[in-house]
């Protein structure tokens, strides 16, 4: 049976199983990309975060009156794979804000969007293509240290991209 065969037959299955067919999928596709290139994912088995995680959780101090950097990662093949972003969580004090740039588009976070030992989930993930980066502004009078938690997988794009537009052709289909 061909991929594409494959791939038609897991969309006939109901959500939650298919949920757990294309994670599957997905750790197989990049336990295959692993063996050609080194290692941009740590494999804790197939179901599970696919961040090396020493990249899933930074942290930096912030003298008073200084922005920093605090959370990095870029695709490691932009041209090959998407990244997809599954969790989030990161620490906020009064008087300071973080900036969120996905593919290089700022969100400025004046909040806690989840515990750093219960983050946020996104049940669908959030794309991107080149980079993330979290920057933090401290307008407070003290030092802090702040820590940005991001997890999450890479897929090939050639994978994630049918999966989008399966998911949009069977959304379209329910609205005519």
């Amino acid at each position: 049976m061909s991929e594409e065969e494959e791939f038609d037959e897991l969309l006939r299955v109901k959500p939650d199983v298919l949920q757990t067919l294309l994670l599957f999928k997905m750790y197989k596709t990049l336990k295959r990309i692993e063996s050609k290139q080194s290692s941009f994912a740590t494999y804790m088995g197939p179901m599970t975060r696919m961040f090396k995680r020493e990249l899933q959780y930074q942290y930096v101090i912030i003298p008073a009156g200084q922005h920093r950097r605090v959370w990095y990662m870029k695709n490691p093949q932009p041209e090959l794979l998407v990244g997809v972003i599954t969790q989030v969580a990161n620490d906020w004090f009064p008087n300071t804000f973080l900036e969120w740039f996905v593919d290089y588009y700022p969100k400025r976070v004046q909040y806690v969007i989840g515990q750093i030992d219960h983050p946020k989930e996104y049940e669908r993930g959030i794309p991107f293509n080149d980079e993330v980066e979290w920057v933090a502004w401290n307008n407070d009078s003290t030092a802090h240290t702040f820590g940005v938690l991001c997890d999450g997988f890479f897929i090939s794009k050639n994978v994630f991209n049918k999966i989008v537009r399966e998911n949009e052709q069977e959304h379209s289909s329910t609205f005519r």
